[in-house]
C-alpha cells in the first residue's frame, strides 16, 4: 500500500558451520556419531591371541600327560622284562646247580660199583694172608701177596675208602649185616662180638656193610 510505511529489510547473514576436527582436544567434549558403530577390532584381535595362547596350553598338558602315561607303561614293561631276566638267572642257576648234583651222584654210583666189584678180590687176599703158612720156603710168595693186598688197599684209599671199625661197637643195621647171635664174656649184649667181613666206607656212604656176628651177653648156663 502507498500509505503503509515501508518495513525494513532484514539482511541475512549466512552461518558458517563450525567445523570440528577429527581428533578433538582435551577440552573439547568427545561426540559420537550417531548411527556409526563403535571399533571393535582391536578387541577382537586381542580375544583371538587369548583364545590361540589358552588353546596352545591344553595341547602342551595333554602332551605331556600322554608323555607321562607313555613313560609310565615304558617304565612298566622294564620292571617285568627285569623281573623276567632276574627269574631266568635264578632258574639258570638252579638248572646247574642240579646239573652239578646229578653229576656228582652220578660219578658217586659209577665210583661205587667199581670198588663193590673189587672188595671181593681183597677179601680173597685176606683170608690167604690169615692163612698164610709160616715156614721159610713159602715166605716169598707170602710176601708176595702181602705187597698186592697193600696196593689194593690202597687204590681203595686213594678213592676214598675207609674199612669200617665194627668190633666191640653197638650193632647198627645201618652199617652192620648180622650173621647170628651169640654168647660172649667178653663183649656185652647187643655190640659186634666178631667180623666175618669187613664193611666200608666212600665219604659218608655205606659201600658195603660189614657183616658181624652180635652178642648176647654172657651165657646163662
Amino acid at each position: 500500500m502507498a500509505n503503509e510505511k515501508e518495513r525494513p529489510r532484514r539482511t541475512k547473514i549466512p552461518v558458517r558451520p563450525v567445523s570440528r576436527s577429527a581428533n578433538p582436544g582435551p577440552d573439547e567434549p568427545q561426540e559420537s556419531v550417531e548411527g556409526q558403530e563403535p571399533d571393535t577390532s582391536a578387541t577382537g584381535a586381542e580375544s583371538t591371541d587369548a583364545n590361540a595362547e589358552q588353546a596352545a596350553v591344553g595341547n602342551a598338558q595333554t602332551n605331556m600327560e600322554h608323555v607321562q602315561e607313555e613313560l609310565a607303561t615304558v617304565l612298566a614293561e622294564h620292571e617285568e622284562l627285569l623281573d623276567k631276566y632276574k627269574r631266568s638267572l635264578a632258574d639258570f642257576a638252579n638248572y646247574r646247580k642240579r646239573q652239578d648234583r646229578d653229576r656228582e651222584v652220578q660219578a658217586m654210583r659209577m665210583r661205587m660199583e667199581v670198588l663193590r666189584d673189587l672188595l671181593p678180590i681183597i677179601d680173597d687176599f685176606h683170608l690167604a694172608l690169615e692163612n698164610a703158612p709160616h715156614s721159610p720156603e713159602e715166605s716169598e710168595w707170602v710176601a708176595g701177596v702181602q705187597l698186592i693186598e697193600r696196593k689194593l688197599m690202597a687204590m681203595l684209599q686213594a678213592f676214598g675208602a675207609e674199612p669200617m671199625n665194627a668190633l666191640g661197637k653197638p650193632f647198627d643195621p645201618n652199617y652192620h649185616d648180622a650173621m647170628l647171635y651169640e654168647p660172649s664174656d667178653e663183649y656185652p649184649e647187643g655190640t659186634v662180638s666178631q667180623v666175618i667181613r669187613k664193611g666200608y666206607m666212600l665219604g659218608d656212604q655205606v659201600l658195603r656193610p660189614a657183616l658181624v656176628n652180635v652178642s648176647r651177653g654172657p651165657d646163662s648156663d
